[in-house]
């Protein structure tokens, strides 16, 4: 009679190598996945974030009366004086420039081929998207005086 001692129950050493092989892998393709989304998610909301200053500008310039909206007016009366890091202003085509933190907003007011009666705002700014892209965009509105 003849006692078999080898049993055939558990892992080799190359069965757990495989294992942890494919997890590895796994791990791997899972930490690119949610870091490309990650990175996704950040610039939808930076360019969220330029769209709503964006808009926050051409609200308030839709209350203000058509007297008021001056190129020296725009983005230094709209945005809070601790939001703006450097403001300036071109002196050859009147643009007024704001850095708020990582965004930089252009706006030129002018008056719509030479008729005192429509000014022609237009906004561009620019904003990173990630550590080596920007981007940027532009907008314009029409401001009209009324007549009363």
């Amino acid at each position: 009679m003849t006692i078999n001692l080898k049993s055939n129950k558990g892992f080799t050493i190359a069965d757990s190598g495989i294992a942890m092989l494919i997890a590895v892998l796994l791990a791997t393709i899972l930490n690119s996945i949610f870091y490309n989304v990650y990175l996704n998610v950040q610039e939808s909301r930076r360019t969220a974030t330029a769209l709503n200053y964006s808009v926050d500008l051409f609200e308030s310039i839709g209350q203000k009366d058509f007297q008021e909206i001056t190129p020296t007016y725009s983005l230094f009366d709209i945005f809070p004086q601790s939001e703006i890091e450097e403001k300036g202003i071109s002196d050859t085509d009147g643009t007024v420039t704001v850095n708020l933190k990582t965004y930089t907003m252009s706006v030129k007011i002018e008056n719509y081929k030479n008729c005192d009666k429509i000014k022609i705002i237009t906004l561009k700014v620019d904003y990173p998207v990630s550590r080596k892209n920007s981007e940027s965009f532009e907008l314009q509105r029409i401001k009209v005086e009324e007549e009363i």
